[in-house]
């Protein structure tokens, strides 16, 4: 009877060890798989990071990109502006310029019929009016020779 006892017992020991074999072996297995899984998952997250990275990226150019283009249309309205202060000032000068071109040519048509109607009367006296020479004296009258 002994040595059946220990034949079961190797028996026995046999079957635990390669249970525990087995199990190792599974858990091995199963732990190397859920190592992969976390692998992909990282590298997954990783490719994600990095293409939500060069989201942000672009986005920010395109951002720059905007703020500077806000800042020329800035610049433009600006210079639109004093081109239209200029150009009042201008237009106002030009209204001067013509207000006054009349006012002028007015004022010498007034001074022409001034120095016209100043002519007519003094010819008109003159026939009676002596002639005075260069010393002073008067040697006599004009005639009037318009015929």
């Amino acid at each position: 009877m002994m040595n059946i006892c220990i034949t079961f017992m190797k028996l026995e020991m046999a079957t635990i060890s390669s249970i525990s074999a087995s199990q190792s072996t599974g858990a091995t297995t199963s732990l190397q798989t859920t190592l992969q899984q976390a692998k992909r998952t990282a590298d997954q997250a990783e490719s994600n990071a990095k293409s939500l990275e060069a989201q942000a990226n672009q986005a920010q150019n395109a951002a720059s990109s905007a703020q500077d283009y806000a800042n020329s249309l800035s610049i433009q309205a600006s210079q639109a502006q004093l081109n239209v202060g200029w150009t009042q000032q201008n237009l106002a000068a030009v209204e001067t310029v013509g207000q006054l071109s009349s006012q002028i040519s007015s004022v010498i048509t007034n001074v022409v019929d001034a120095q016209q109607s100043k002519v007519s009367n003094t010819a008109a006296s003159i026939p009676n009016a002596p002639v005075v020479n260069t010393q002073g004296q008067i040697t006599g009258k004009i005639i009037n020779t318009s015929a």
